[in-house]
């Protein structure tokens, strides 16, 4: 799948993820779906998949104008926004947009009311954190395999949107 993202961190660990999902994929068509150890590639594929989204959020936010930021400044953003632990929910890409200027922010909301399927990428996106923290507050996540792949496809979209947002301003 080609991605629309320019950040080349970004459309790494995105193609990366992907590349990771068809290895997985054929594990599951060889193993057979109801294979015992297929529930442990699903959990791994929520965490690889929730992750991706959330470096890509972060990443793409952070390195805005990198080449002009002061030591200093870079700094500020690494300890105070990239490296923090966040889900990469749509109300903390928000959040995390707002922090840096509200114009950022109301045009990724923008951008995202302008998606043909945005009901389905924003609740493709929640169930990926939803499964993400189900998953690592000790429950079992109820999320197929194919689940995984659609959710993170979707939020690929969210990552767009926001990557779009900060080039027009």
């Amino acid at each position: 799948m080609a991605f629309s993202i320019s950040n080349p961190s970004v459309e790494d660990r995105l193609s990366s993820c992907e590349e990771e999902f068809e290895k997985i994929n054929f594990i599951i068509k060889g193993m057979g779906a109801m294979s015992h150890p297929i529930p442990y590639l699903t959990r791994y594929s929520i965490i690889r998949a929730c992750g991706a989204i959330e470096y890509g959020f972060k990443t793409i936010i952070s390195d805005i104008n990198l080449e002009s930021q002061t030591k200093q400044l870079k700094q500020f953003v690494d300890i105070k926004f990239r490296n923090s632990s966040m889900n990469p929910s749509y109300s903390n890409i928000c959040k995390g947009l707002a922090s840096f200027d509200d114009a950022w922010k109301d045009k990724f909301k923008e951008n995202i009311n302008k998606l043909n399927d945005k009901n389905k990428v924003l609740d493709s996106l929640d169930s990926l954190n939803n499964a993400r923290n189900t998953f690592a507050h000790g429950g079992s996540p109820s999320t197929s395999f194919v689940n995984v792949q659609e959710y993170f496809r979707d939020s690929v979209k969210v990552l767009e949107a926001l990557e779009l947002a900060l080039k027009e301003n």
